[in-house]
C-alpha cells in the first residue's frame, strides 16, 4: 500500500454507526483523506450492529470496498486495552495516520507515539477534516432513495447536531437557516490522544507537545 492521502483507521464502534460511516466514508475523497479497515475490525463492527441492521461486510461487497491487511501485535503495544491491541496493530499495517475511535482512552500514549498516530474521537476529527464539499457530498449519500424525512440535505445537517456538534458548528452557515437537533450528550472525557497534528497532520514530539484538542502551536495560533 503507498501513502496517497491521509489514512484514517476505522475503529468497530465508529463502523458500526450508520450515519458516522457514511459521513466519513463519502466525505472523504473531496476531503483528501481514505478510510480504511480490517477485517478484525469488520466483524466486531457486525456484532454489534442491531439485528435489523445491514452488515458492514454486506455493504462492504455492494460496493466494493477494501479491507486492509491484518497487523502483528507481537508483544507490542501491551499498555492500550488488550482488545484493541489488534486495532492498533491492524491501523499500523494499513499506514494509517489517524485511528477514528469512540475509546480513545482505550489506546495508550506511548503505543500512539511509537506509531507516529493519533487517536481521535469521530466529532472532533470530521469537523476539523471534512471539507464544505466533503461534507456535501456526505449529506447528499445520506438522502438519496429517501421518501421519508430526513430527506433533505437541510433536515440531515440538522440531524448531524445531535451525533456531532462540532462538526454541525463546523459547517453551520452551510445551509442557512437550520437550527441543529439538540445532543443529549456530554462529548468523551478524552477526545485526542497521541502526536500527529489533527490540522496539519505533522508530528510533533518532546517540548512540541499538542494541545487537548489535537493541534500543534502553529495550527493553534491560525485557528
Amino acid at each position: 500500500m503507498t501513502p496517497d492521502r491521509i489514512r484514517v483507521f476505522l475503529d468497530a464502534d465508529v463502523l458500526a454507526r450508520p450515519v458516522t460511516r457514511t459521513l466519513l466514508i463519502a466525505g472523504a475523497p473531496e476531503s483528501g483523506f481514505r478510510v480504511l479497515w480490517s477485517c478484525y475490525v469488520e466483524a466486531e463492527a457486525n456484532r454489534h450492529l442491531k439485528p435489523w441492521m445491514t452488515l458492514v461486510s454486506d455493504l462492504r461487497l455492494r460496493f466494493g470496498w477494501e479491507l486492509s491487511p491484518t497487523g502483528q501485535i507481537g508483544g507490542r503495544f501491551e499498555d492500550t486495552d488488550p482488545k484493541d491491541r489488534q486495532v492498533l496493530a491492524d491501523a499500523v499495517a494499513a499506514q494509517a495516520q489517524f485511528i477514528v475511535t469512540g475509546n480513545v482512552d482505550d489506546f495508550a500514549t506511548g503505543d500512539l507515539t511509537a506509531a507516529s498516530m493519533s487517536a481521535v474521537a469521530p466529532d472532533l476529527f470530521m469537523a476539523a477534516q471534512l471539507t464544505v464539499t466533503g461534507y456535501l457530498e456526505a449529506l447528499s449519500a445520506m438522502v438519496v432513495g429517501r421518501k421519508a424525512p430526513p430527506n433533505t440535505r437541510g433536515d440531515v445537517h440538522a440531524a448531524i447536531g445531535r451525533q456531532h456538534p462540532r462538526l454541525f458548528a463546523a459547517h453551520v452557515d452551510l445551509i442557512p437557516g437550520i437550527v441543529p437537533l439538540p445532543h443529549p450528550h456530554d462529548p468523551p472525557r478524552t477526545e485526542f490522544r497521541g502526536i500527529r497534528c489533527m490540522r496539519c497532520t505533522n508530528v510533533s514530539r518532546g517540548q512540541a507537545a499538542l494541545t487537548s484538542m489535537g493541534l500543534c502551536q502553529p495550527c493553534l495560533t491560525n485557528d
